[in-house]
């Protein structure tokens, strides 16, 4: 408590008369050991008289015992340890509905199809196993910011960003129109296409719920149980991403995948809505309290990974609050871009608006990217511009359609920005901004007592003068690593001679192989064209062969069938005529039978002499 009150009076007597900061030593009594150096403390009272406090290190006394209690000192420090006044604080509750089922389901991917589902839809199997611890939320809420979209703490701000949410899902963002609204007339075609089930069994499925329409969670669950009993894993992977995306990602009914969900999740760009929707939540119940609807697994996730993973923050999990361990954490501990993945863009603006306007499921709303620059690894260099954090959109869905389309214009030309606008990559934030956040601090006051930092800090601003030992010391270090880089420029120098000559001596034994290797080269290009068009007309040969042996085979089909028709008709001919040699014969021996010789008659042969006779008298030349 004594260090806490000396280095708050160190503050105020620098706000006053700009009195450089030092760090002390031990504290007790109303005194203390400066140990760097030399340091006047100028103290300004409400009379308006003053009284100067020299500490010199070279005085041993110092060093050995404390300096003497002063009473118009204690009167400062008495005055600077009135309580500081707090914020009012909200509870808010984080409701989570069982998921036992769903995680049974997310149990049947494999891990040789984990890849493949995270490839697919990301990672969201971890979303949906993440146990949503409400303490850190509830802490983090306390600092909500709603002025700023933000969370500010004593001399840091955080934001969850597009970026982020996009590095921890494990799905790029889109540089598209996001999810806007759902369409007027549910098309059951795309929807029974998306999670692979028919027209009707999705027709006869679809029922609201709450306002809402959409698939009720037991009937995917069935479906899905069905489809993993067959092996069916595509179809499963889908319904079941699906089915996550309706509980876990955008929650709105209980036990129930709404509408919303499932065109977020055909569209495959969830990264802006699941923002937007943290947003909103917390926006939205700012100084009321109550439920936070979002994405809790991922608001988590986000926080978590900012903080210390390791030392003082994590070794007093056990006898610390949650409140009291955020409190101790200063700018110097959060872990700035503690992501696998190295942002290079940043998505800044979107058309004609500053910031970046969202849209959700529930509403719409802004967050402002140039505050989370540092998270991402870049330099914050000062204060914001107000148009970068004004508010441009916060309005229910329903209540502005106008709006609502000017924000689907504007993310049809997103403003990006790279290193060669925001600068090299260093997670530092200036001074003016510092100065800024802890102003900003004064006027919005903190949700909790001031803590003093677990993990060692480094000194904020270092004194005016050192020994001179040291500055000799330092002189003489200085010095050496002059020559030490005079050293290092000059073998750098002979190296690079060293590697020009042996490049001009390679160059001179390899002249003729050069030019040999590019004879070889044009020959082994003309063998190969020449083996190329080989392998084209051989390629051309079997194909002509294949072609001829299938006429080939064809003809000799035809053949055959031709000779088996005339077989069979030469065999219906000779029974044909087997057949009709018998009715001949049969005809011949019933003729032989009724043939009678004829009597003899004296008229016929008496007409015959007659015909004899006329025949005598025409002329022959008439007769033929």
């Amino acid at each position: 408590m004594i260090s806490r009150t000396v280095q708050t009076l160190v503050g105020y007597c620098r706000c006053i008369l700009q009195v450089p900061l030092v760090t002390f030593g031990s504290v007790g009594d109303f005194g203390f050991r400066q140990q760097l150096s030399q340091l006047t403390l100028v103290f300004k009272l409400d009379l308006g008289s003053e009284f100067r406090l020299k500490l010199r290190p070279s005085d041993q006394r110092l060093h050995n015992q404390p300096v003497q209690y002063i009473p118009e000192l204690g009167s400062l420090i008495k005055m600077a340890t009135v309580p500081e006044p707090k914020r009012k604080t909200c509870s808010y509750s984080f409701h989570r509905e069982p998921l036992t089922s769903l995680i049974e389901l997310g149990s049947l991917v494999t891990s040789d199809q984990l890849k493949g589902f995270v490839g697919q839809f990301g990672d969201i199997l971890t979303l949906l196993k993440t146990v949503v611890d409400p303490v850190p939320l509830q802490t983090l809420l306390q600092f909500h910011d709603p002025e700023l979209r933000c969370f500010t703490f004593q001399d840091y701000q955080l934001a969850p960003t597009l970026e982020e949410y996009s590095i921890l899902l494990g799905v790029p963002i889109q540089h598209q129109v996001p999810f806007l609204d759902v369409p007027k007339e549910v098309d059951f075609r795309i929807i029974a296409r998306a999670l692979r089930l028919s027209v009707k069994e999705v027709c006869d499925n679809w029922k609201p719920s709450g306002g809402v329409a959409g698939l009720p969670l037991k009937f995917l669950l069935r479906i899905a149980r069905d489809e993993a009993e067959k092996e069916n894993w595509e179809v499963f992977h889908a319904q079941l991403a699906a089915m996550i995306y309706g509980i876990v990602l955008f929650p709105s009914m209980p036990n129930f995948i709404d509408h919303a969900a499932i065109s977020i999740f055909i569209g495959g760009n969830p990264v802006p809505t699941l923002l937007v929707d943290t947003y909103y939540a917390i926006h939205s119940r700012h100084g009321k309290g109550g439920a936070i609807r979002c994405c809790l697994p991922l608001l988590l996730r986000w926080f978590i990974s900012l903080l210390p993973a390791s030392g003082p923050f994590m070794d007093t999990q056990s006898t610390l609050k949650w409140t009291q361990r955020v409190m101790s954490l200063t700018s110097y501990d959060i872990r700035w871009q503690s992501y696998r993945m190295d942002v290079r863009n940043v998505i800044m603006s979107c058309g004609e608006f500053r910031n970046v306007p969202l849209v959700g499921t529930k509403g719409c709303i802004n967050y402002n990217p140039v505050l989370s620059l540092r998270q991402l690894g870049f330099v914050i260099k000062g204060r914001p511009l107000e148009a970068e954090v004004a508010e441009s959109v916060y309005f229910e869905k329903q209540s502005d359609l106008t709006r609502l389309e000017q924000i689907g214009t504007a993310w049809r030309s997103v403003g990006v920005k790279d290193g060669s606008v925001l600068g090299k990559k260093f997670a530092i934030a200036m001074p003016n901004y510092t100065d800024w956040v802890k102003k900003r601090v004064e006027t919005l006051l903190l949700p909790y007592d001031r803590m003093e930092p677990l993990q060692e800090q480094p000194p904020l601003v270092l004194a005016d003068s050192v020994p001179a030992e040291h500055y000799k010391q330092a002189l003489m270090e200085s010095r050496r690593l002059r020559e030490k880089e005079q050293d290092t420029q000059m073998e750098l120098y002979k190296a690079k001679a060293d590697r020009l000559h042996l490049a001009h001596q390679l160059r001179e034994v390899q002249g003729e192989d050069a030019s040999r290797a590019r004879s070889k080269k044009r020959s082994y290009e003309e063998m190969e064209s020449m083996l190329d068009a080989e392998h084209r007309e051989c390629s051309r040969l079997q194909k002509a062969e294949a072609n001829y042996q299938k006429k080939i085979r064809d003809l000799e089909k035809k053949l055959r069938d031709k000779d088996i028709q005339l077989k069979k008709e030469i065999d219906l001919r000779q029974t044909s005529e087997d057949y009709l040699g018998g009715e001949v014969l049969e005809l011949r021996r019933q003729l032989k039978e009724k043939i009678t010789p004829l009597p003899e008659c004296s008229e016929c042969t008496l007409l015959i002499d007659q015909c004899h006779y006329l025949k005598t008298l025409i002329p022959e030349d008439r007769l033929s």
